[in-house]
């Protein structure tokens, strides 16, 4: 891959990282008195934790090829 299709690339990801990020931030978030109440802390309800945790997974993946793209 040449130096202008690793470009191309980077920015693509990096439009598809923000766009993970955004979708993370519009996940609804349990009430500030319910987390800080809950010993564990707990920000979402289990079956929004399980959102939040794939699209951070996908945040990783897009880490890790953006760390082999320039490797």
């Amino acid at each position: 891959m040449n130096n202008n299709q690793k470009a191309q690339r980077y920015d693509l990801l990096l439009n598809e990282y923000k766009q993970i990020e955004n979708q993370i931030k519009r996940v609804p978030k349990l009430p500030l008195e319910q987390t800080i109440s809950d010993l564990n802390s707990v920000e979402y309800t289990p079956e929004n934790q399980q959102i939040v945790n794939g699209l951070r997974q996908k945040l990783r993946a897009i880490d890790m090829e953006v760390k082999n793209l320039f490797k």
